[in-house]
């Protein structure tokens, strides 16, 4: 999939966060290891199982997960347990990164990004059949009359900003298009919809956020672009969300086609 740079620097501060707590496990272990072995002598042996089965489930899911993304190959099973560890992971990445000096936006942009090759190396096993394409409001020109938060069907095509573009892919498509004023809509809008899969466009951190609320529905982050600003006239290389609802889209059977 193209455009996820970042997910890089979410891979790697992950393994970096697992390689510290692995290092202070094992120094609290040699501390405490002469005081659990004059309690009992089966303690230790429980106390390095416990230690060894911890890093084959963390580093061996992590380590698929590196695969995964940086591959594209589907070596993730099932698809909710891809989405628990990177629930897991978010706040780990985010806190470790900030710690570290990484801006929280840049933290949150890299997890969308694996977010999404995660998502495209598992996107034989997505189902299309009810997308919902979930826009931001920034994205109307801010001086237009007809708003569109409710139906962008009011959308008059004039041009001056890409919603005419994305409800003429509504039509094409055939697929739902829906604009939340923010994150309580948003939640309300797939709710009512109940989608099978969402592509989602937003900020980093409303897209990061979106990805871990809407669980166990999977979501595609397309981040905006924000030539003015944050929240004012931004857009979206629609180019993009064509070529992904083009992907997603279950294609037409051979009898159907021929009908």
């Amino acid at each position: 999939m193209k455009n996820t740079a970042g997910k890089g620097l979410f891979i790697g501060l992950s393994w970096a966060a697992f390689i510290i707590v692995l290092a202070i496990s094992l120094l609290t272990i040699y501390l405490v290891y002469p005081r659990i072995a004059s309690i009992h002598r089966v303690l230790p042996i429980v106390l390095w199982a416990i230690f060894g089965l911890g890093v084959v489930v963390v580093g061996g899911g992590l380590l698929l997960i590196t695969i995964a993304s940086l591959t594209g190959l589907d070596v993730l099973y099932p698809h909710n347990g891809k989405s628990i560890t990177m629930r897991v992971l978010f706040p780990v990445v985010v806190g470790f990164g900030g710690f570290l000096g990484w801006e929280k936006i840049r933290l949150m942009d890299a997890f969308v990004a694996t977010n999404n090759a995660l998502l495209w190396a598992q996107r034989k096993r997505l189902s299309g059949k009810r997308i919902l394409v979930l826009l931001p409001h920034c994205l109307q020109f801010h001086d237009c009359q007809w708003r569109i938060t409710h139906d962008i069907e009011n959308c008059r095509r004039c041009g001056k900003c890409v919603i005419a573009d994305i409800a003429e892919l509504g039509d094409r498509f055939g697929t739902a298009i829906r604009v939340a004023t923010g994150g309580t809509l948003a939640r309300k809008v797939v709710g009512d919809y109940r989608p099978t899969l969402i592509l989602a466009v937003a900020c980093g951190r409303d897209l990061s956020s979106g990805v871990i609320d809407s669980h166990p529905i999977p979501v595609f982050g397309i981040p905006n672009e924000r030539p003015h600003g944050p929240c004012f006239d931004t857009t979206v290389d629609v180019r993009r969300l064509a070529e992904l609802l083009e992907m997603l889209l279950p294609k037409p059977s051979a009898d159907a086609e021929s009908k």
